[in-house]
C-alpha cells in the first residue's frame, strides 16, 4: 500500500509536472524569448524529480527508517542529499524529505514530501532539437502532500516555487520564474492549477489523476 500511494502521487506530480506550462499562445515568445513549446520542454526536465520519485520510492543514498506494525500497518521516514547527471551533461541536486504512512486493513495511505532542486549546468535537450543549460536561481521547492484510499487520492496538495536561469547557446538565454499550485476537486479524482511556468499562465484540470 505505502509503494501504491506513493507513486500514485508522484505520478500525478510527474503528470501536472508536464502539463504545468500547456496554455497560452503557441508561437509568442515569453520570458526571454521562450515559446510556450520550449516552456513545456523545459517543465519537462525541470520536474523530472517527480518521474524519479514514482520509478523508484526514493533518491539513490536516502537515509531512513521504517516501522511496520503487528496489524500490517507502517510508516516511514527519509532524507536525502545527492545529486543526479543530467542526460546530457551538467546536474541536479536533490534534497529534502519524504515521510508517509499506509493501513493496510483500511486500504489508506499518505505521503508528503518536501524536494529543494537545483540544477547546475544541466543541459536538456528539447523536441525541437536545440539544447538549454539550466542553473538554479537559486533553486526550485516542490512540497507534496497526498492521501489515498481504496478508490485512489482522497487528498492533493503540490506547490512549486522558485527561478532557475536557461542558456540556449546561440547568445540567447533567460530567467524562469515557477509558482504552481495544483490541489485535489473535492468528491473527484481530478487536479485543478494555477499559478504560472515561464510567464505563461497555468489554469487549467488535469482529469482522473489518481484512478
Amino acid at each position: 500500500m505505502r509503494n501504491r500511494v506513493l507513486a500514485t502521487a508522484a505520478l500525478a506530480a510527474a503528470t501536472l509536472f508536464a502539463a504545468a506550462c500547456d496554455g497560452g499562445s503557441a508561437t509568442a515568445p515569453r520570458d526571454g524569448h521562450l515559446t510556450r513549446a520550449e516552456a513545456l520542454a523545459l517543465s519537462h526536465a525541470t520536474f523530472g524529480v517527480g518521474s524519479s520519485f514514482a520509478g523508484g520510492g526514493v533518491p539513490g543514498g536516502a537515509r531512513g527508517a521504517r516501522i511496520l506494525a503487528a496489524n500490517g500497518s507502517s510508516t516511514f521516514t527519509f532524507s536525502f542529499d545527492t545529486s543526479a547527471p543530467c542526460p546530457s551533461g551538467g546536474s541536479v541536486g536533490l534534497k529534502g524529505s519524504l515521510g508517509g504512512g499506509f493501513d493496510a486493513v483500511a486500504s489508506v495511505g499518505e505521503v508528503t514530501a518536501n524536494v529543494t532542486v537545483a540544477h547546475a549546468g544541466c543541459k536538456v535537450a528539447t523536441d525541437q532539437g536545440g539544447v538549454f543549460t539550466l542553473n538554479g536561481d537559486p533553486d526550485i521547492i516542490v512540497g507534496l502532500a497526498a492521501t489515498s484510499g481504496p478508490n485512489g487520492l482522497t487528498g492533493f496538495h503540490l506547490t512549486e516555487t522558485g527561478a532557475f536561469t536557461w542558456d540556449r547557446g546561440d547568445g540567447n538565454s533567460g530567467r524562469c520564474t515557477v509558482a504552481v499550485t495544483a490541489d485535489l476537486v473535492a468528491g473527484t479524482q481530478n487536479v485543478a492549477l494555477s499559478g504560472s511556468f515561464c510567464g505563461f499562465p497555468v489554469d487549467g484540470v488535469i482529469e482522473h489523476v489518481g484512478s
